[in-house]
């Protein structure tokens, strides 16, 4: 009895206090099936907290870690005539359980203010898998799904959990919501190693609809849809997805205005596909990596070829599958023809939720000797999917007719050159007579030339500049960088000059890790201030611009704290202007 009373309290927060401090820790279940989540929340809330760093976990060996997140609201209330600032602040952990039985979360530790505070440990009794009972799960962090749990989730969703090495799985990501959100913005894209990648659908703009699940009226959003043809075999793991959410909170009493603002992480679910390898056994010799459904034709775009002129063969495959992934058809051997490599043209669209079209191989085919030639039929297999085998498709036969191959080759040897007659040209005898041949032109012949040759230098740099802006995406990047930073600093005028801060602010952001994206080729959507700080220090930028841009990006995050003042906009836009004129 005294045991399940005490399993009971660990619900609740164990409080250790120390001044202003409380840190405290709690699980959503003290009973859970093996390989079942637990949610371990910790909880930090304190007068002026500031920067506080990370938690730190005692060592798990009886769990696995399989996500973390954060949340953090701010509140300020009036008492003895003062302003005080409190912030609570979230770190939570999802734990699965490795072994049957009594496991324990020992104490975790806080350092702040040069003292270090403790939780109590935690027991958790882990059962077999399903024979856990029951218990309410909480809401954060998601844990994937199509139904959502709670007022606010990021679904991960995937149409097939075991797929054959090459065939289509679909994956998307939906953002569901009953509360009001600030702002949003991305934290982390997810990786698909081991997968050949096709992008369907990515969210250019937050647009939300509405969706009725088991009587709860949600808002949601589709942020993004792809589809994935695996290259290798075994288990794949894709990571999750990361959102910056800020939610905006109820008034909590009369003083309180506007509210407050809590920022969290969102985060979805790992996906794991198993994937299955293709059989080898009875694989035939035409496979070309197909997996799917598809067909083959040929043709010829001529049936007769004189003087050895090139006939051209096209061989489509067409179908629904990986077909980007297709190699070429080998062409049997047509005695007296030579075979050159092919021209490959391709076009997939997606439709009936799988991608469908066609791969062209245009093959040259140049006639040695005159008659009729024959192409034979040409055979691929391709791995079908659906009915768990190798299938062989074949073309027709086909045939065309050369004429006067052999004097276009006898041409083709000799250069395509017959002298006849005499090249001689007799010197004239009489050397009294000679005029004199000798030419003398003016300098101002020779403008023309230079300026022929300084426009074609000119037209060479130009068109290796052309080739390097659709080749080199970081010199792309950096090349257009002045011009959007142009844009980016008018827009934050603006706002500056209507005093609209919170516009400004977050046009001032988009200012700075714009340029650091372009000027340094940085993927600053998917990266956190953090990791765009420790990416510029890799590329040894000064220590005192990075602090400078540190400040900036802190002062704009700043928008998302109503209670915080910033620095006056018109000195960080300043400041700003310099800064990127050092950079």
């Amino acid at each position: 009895m005294l045991k399940r009373i005490g399993r009971f309290l660990l619900l609740f927060p164990t409080v250790l206090l120390a001044g202003e401090i409380r840190f405290v820790a709690s699980v959503d279940r003290t009973e859970a099936g093996l390989g079942e989540p637990v949610i371990l929340t910790l909880v930090v809330e304190g007068e002026e907290l500031g920067q506080i760093a990370n938690p730190k976990l005692p060592a798990l060996p009886d769990f696995n870690i399989g996500g973390t997140s954060t949340s953090q609201s701010t509140s300020i209330q009036m008492a003895g005539g003062k302003s005080v600032r409190r912030q609570l602040i979230n770190f939570i952990y999802t734990l699965y359980p490795r072994s049957v039985g009594e496991s324990v979360i020992g104490p975790c530790e806080l350092e702040f203010g040069g003292e270090v505070y403790k939780t109590n440990p935690i027991s958790i009794n882990v059962l077999k898998s399903g024979t856990a009972p029951s218990q309410p799960k909480s809401p954060l962090p998601s844990t994937g799904g199509e139904v959502p749990e709670g007022d606010l989730k990021l679904s991960a969703t995937t149409n097939r959990k075991s797929v054959y090495q090459g065939e289509q799985v679909i994956v998307e990501y939906t953002l569901y919501t009953r509360l009001r959100l600030a702002d949003m913005s991305l934290g982390e894209l997810p990786s698909f190693n081991g997968f050949w990648v096709e992008p369907i659908f990515d969210a250019q703009r937050i647009e939300f609809k509405r969706r009725t699940i088991d009587g709860v009226l949600y808002d949601y959003c589709q942020l993004k849809k792809t589809a994935l043809f695996p290259v290798t075999s075994g288990q794949l793991r894709i990571s999750p997805m990361k959102l910056n959410i800020a939610v905006l909170q109820s008034p909590r009493d009369f003083f309180d205005f506007f509210g407050t603002t809590k920022t969290m992480v969102l985060e979805s679910a790992p996906l794991f596909i198993t994937v299955i390898p293709l059989p080898t056994e009875n694989r035939p010799g035409e496979f070309t990596g197909g997996v799917g459904e598809f067909s083959i034709t040929s043709s010829l775009d001529r049936d007769l070829s004189d003087a050895a002129e090139p006939i051209n063969l096209t061989v489509r495959i067409a179908g629904s599958g990986n077909i980007k992934l297709l190699e070429k058809p080998a062409i049997p051997d047509i005695p007296g023809v030579k075979i050159l490599n092919p021209e490959i043209k391709e076009s997939v669209r997606f439709a009936d939720n799988r991608f469908q079209g066609y791969k062209e191989f245009n093959y040259p085919l140049i006639p040695q000797t005159d008659g009729e030639h024959i192409v034979p039929a040409i055979k691929i297999a391709f791995f079908n999917p659906k009915a768990r085998r190798y299938e062989t498709v074949e073309t027709s036969t086909l045939k065309f007719t050369a004429t006067q191959t052999a004097s276009a080759v006898e041409l083709a040897q000799t250069g395509g050159l017959k002298v006849t007659g005499s090249d001689i040209r007799y010197i004239k005898p009489d050397v009294l007579h000679l005029a004199n041949q000798r030419m003398s032109a003016g300098w101002w012949l020779l403008f023309p030339y230079t300026f022929a040759f300084v426009m074609i230098g000119l037209s060479l740099l130009y068109r290796r500049h052309q080739s390097r802006l659709l080749s080199d995406r970081a010199y792309a990047r950096k090349v257009r960088s002045s011009r959007l930073l142009k844009s980016r600093l008018n827009e934050a005028r603006r706002h500056l000059v209507k005093n609209r801060e919170k516009e400004f602010h977050a046009a001032l952001s988009r200012v700075l890790l714009g340029y650091i994206g372009d000027r340094y080729n940085l993927e600053v959507g998917a990266l956190t201030n953090e990791s765009i700080i420790e990416a510029l220090r890799d590329r040894e930028i000064e220590e005192d611009k990075i602090a400078e841009l540190e400040y900036l990006l802190a002062q704009c995050d700043m928008r998302f704290s109503p209670d915080t003042k910033c620095d006056d906009p018109g000195v960080l836009y300043e400041k700003a202007k310099k800064l990127i004129s050092r950079l």
